[in-house]
């Protein structure tokens, strides 16, 4: 056995010990993507599941049953696949005022589909599980080195485990921008963190060009550049950096003017998705049991987002609580509960709130109760069942 010893030595543990543990929660990472892609072929094909009845927009036969089929790759193709595909093969483009179309969709995620595509012989699904998957695995890693660092009193690969296992978890290796959001998110949290703020001012400005959400993280930044340097560096040079930031929303939407005409678009087109800042009573009409559940489950996580926003002020930092609290105001604005549970799986805290609980047998039973619903969203998802 191998022991260091003096100040070079105890450096040298320290790093060893840091990269184990990153190489662990890597690893945790691919073991997932074969468990629960194998847990999805097999759940896809054994099951004949009729016709979603949700909600009417689903029970009228828009939203058609996929057939079954042992293609592994177009397994990740389902729900908002589709328009990231478009983008990457076709490009942005309209159908008319009152048609949805893809300009709602952020840039970063299908110029990235985009790229890889030619490395998999042009396949543009394929493409997308692959840069979905390597965003994971960067987020998992970012997220050990980001527990490691700052919250020490957590043992880093928890975190990992209990983002692995969130209900809505299989979405992180679809073609969606969820990974590749979760890792630019992350590492504007660790520089934000580490003072260095023209650099995670750039991870920002990413995530702002990934997800609408990125916007919201510009709160996050400001936090922690307000308690690191002191509200008088808002008035100086110090505070130059952090324009950057929203840059990525801010081109995505000038780039709307000029092709489009239009610098709100975006929020004009959102409105034709169901996000049209209101909310009426007919929304919440109890139809049916399958209905019944989905609103439950939203209420669910709503409910959870919240009450962690506040535990984390208090027993994490209080930029990560406002930045959680600010993106459920937000995501609610827009009249809608729908999908809160998959815009929460982003929502980095989650995981060190649940890893920080003391409780084995309170730790235990999160996990298992989100392992079970992340099966049950798998079997859902592939089956064009509306899970968030």
């Amino acid at each position: 056995m191998v022991t260091f010893s003096g100040v070079g030595g105890s450096k040298l543990q320290s790093v060893c010990q840091s990269d184990r543990a990153i190489w662990h929660g890597v690893g945790m990472v691919v073991i997932w993507l074969l468990i629960v892609n194998c847990f999805a072929l097999i759940a896809f094909n054994r099951l004949n599941l009729g016709q979603d009845t949700a909600f009417e927009w689903m029970a009228n036969g828009v939203i058609k049953q996929p057939a079954q089929s042992w293609k592994i790759v177009d397994i990740h193709n389902r729900w908002d696949s589709y328009w990231y595909l478009d983008i990457a093969e076709k490009g942005y483009y309209l159908r008319g005022e009152k048609d949805i179309a893809n300009v709602v969709f952020f840039p970063l995620y299908p110029l990235l589909i985009q790229a890889v595509a030619p490395l998999v012989g042009g396949n543009l699904i394929l493409s997308g599980w692959i840069v979905s998957s390597i965003f994971l695995i960067l987020a998992s890693a970012m997220l050990v080195r980001l527990t490691q660092r700052f919250h020490p009193e957590i043992d880093p690969v928890l975190p990992v485990m209990f983002l692995l296992a969130y209900p809505t978890a299989f979405i992180l290796n679809a073609v969606y921008s969820e990974s590749l959001f979760l890792f630019l998110s992350l590492g504007m949290v660790y520089y934000a963190r580490e003072q260095k703020f023209l650099i995670a001012s750039i991870f920002a400005a990413f995530a702002s060009a990934t997800r609408i959400a990125g916007v919201f993280l510009c709160v996050l930044l400001l936090v922690e550049f307000i308690q690191s340097q002191g509200w008088k560096s808002l008035f100086g040079k110090r505070v130059l950096p952090l324009i950057i930031a929203p840059s990525g929303a801010v081109g995505f939407f000038l780039y709307h003017w000029i092709a489009f005409g239009d610098f709100f678009l975006y929020l004009r087109i959102q409105s034709n998705w169901g996000r049209d800042f209101e909310m009426t009573a007919t929304d919440y009409v109890m139809r049916n049991s399958p209905y019944m559940i989905n609103m439950f489950n939203d209420l669910l996580f709503t409910a959870m987002v919240i009450i962690i926003g506040f535990l984390a002020m208090k027993r994490l930092r209080i930029s990560y609580g406002i930045y959680m609290l600010v993106s459920m105001a937000i995501a609610l604005s827009t009249g809608t509960f729908l999908a809160v549970a998959r815009y929460s799986m982003m929502l980095f805290p989650v995981y060190l709130m649940a890893a920080s609980i003391r409780s084995v047998t309170g730790r235990g039973a999160w996990m298992l109760t989100s392992a079970l619903l992340l099966a049950l969203n798998i079997i859902g998802f592939l089956n064009h069942y509306w899970v968030g």
